[in-house]
Parts: C-alpha cells; structure tokens; sequence
C-alpha cells in the first residue's frame, strides 16, 4: 500500500500535482482542504461564528464539499478549531486505511499520516501563489484585487503556521519542493521519482 502525503500552503499547487501524481499511479485522490471547506461553508449556511468551537466541531460530520471566495476567507480560522480538526483528521485516516492514496493538506505528512510511504512539502513564494490563486479566480469570472488575494494568503499562511493543532510545517524527511520556477509536469516528475524509490 501506498500513502502519498503532499502538504503545503494555500495555491501551492498540492491539488492539481496531487490529483496528477494519483492518476499516474491509479491510485485514489484526496484533497483534505476540501473536507475543511465543506465545514466552513456549512458554518457560513448555518450562521455559525468561525470563533464557536463546540458547534463548529459539531458540524464536522458532514456537509457539501466547494470552494467560494467567502469560504477561502473563513477556512484558516474553522481549520484551526481542535475539534474540527480531530473529527476531520479521523476521517482522512479511516479514508487512507481502505489502501492506496495521494493525500493533499497542510498536516498529512506530520499529523494525519505521519508514517507515509512518501511526504512531499510544496511551496512557492506568496506572490506566485497569488498570482496562481488571480488566475484561478479569473477563470472563475470572479472579481479580485491582486493585492487582496496576496494579503490574504499571507494571512491565511499566518493563521496556518502559527496555530496550535497541527501547524503548517513541512514533515523532518519530506521532500521539499519550491514550485515557483517549475511546470506542474516537472513539479509531478519529481514527486514520481521520489515514488519510485521507496
């Protein structure tokens, strides 16, 4: 069985390298931010405060997986609420248990599947990623200021590094990779190379 963990901050390109390296392998995908988003959209439908841990962590059950501007605004401050995170965190292991998979977050390698096959941390610079995130919302048809898109981030990477539970930190034997000059092709090479060791 393979566990491929590949964790990074926000537009870090963890989603589209992971979902790429999966069908490469044909193996499953999971892109853990997804789980996240879906309990702050929840919150946000159902009028609950980013701050109100006891039923933020009541929603982690269930609820629609998307991705909105107003949600990307909130996650960080759902993510980091303990509660949230173990319900979510026993999910993503109960997933990973039922054999191969590439798994995308910002605690796979050290938290969630601390003892994977293969961890991968990518980065980039804060500007690269807010210009993947603008382009990203452009296809979207959305509006954005390129600068609030960086500021954002920065908070987001802020509010990620920083918590308690589980921060933002690349695994002591993660691969780290910084995307900023690479294609998502050389980005995917390097993560099957490091595959095709172990």
């Amino acid at each position: 069985t393979l566990t491929l963990a590949i964790d990074g901050p926000a537009a870090s390109g963890k989603s589209v390298v992971g979902r790429e390296v999966a069908r490469r392998l044909g193996i499953r995908f999971l892109d853990t931010g997804a789980m996240y988003r879906a309990i702050t959209l929840a919150s946000i439908q159902q009028g609950v405060a980013a701050d109100d841990a006891c039923k933020l962590s009541s929603l982690a059950a269930c609820a629609d997986i998307l991705r909105l501007a107003e949600v990307d605004a909130s996650v960080s401050a759902v993510s980091a609420v303990s509660g949230v995170r173990t319900a979510l965190v026993a999910q993503q292991r109960a997933i990973a248990s039922d054999g191969s998979i590439v798994m995308c977050g910002r605690d796979i390698g050290t938290v969630v599947l601390p003892d994977a096959s293969v961890k991968v941390f990518l980065t980039a610079s804060a500007e690269v990623r807010a210009a993947r995130r603008a382009a990203e919302m452009q296809q979207r048809q959305e509006t954005f200021d390129t600068r609030q898109v960086l500021a954002a981030l920065q908070r987001r990477d802020k509010i990620d590094r920083e918590r308690d539970d589980s921060p933002l930190r690349p695994a002591a034997d993660a691969l780290v990779i910084c995307s900023d000059h690479l294609t998502i092709e050389e980005v995917v090479c390097q993560i099957l190379a490091e595959v095709s060791q172990c």
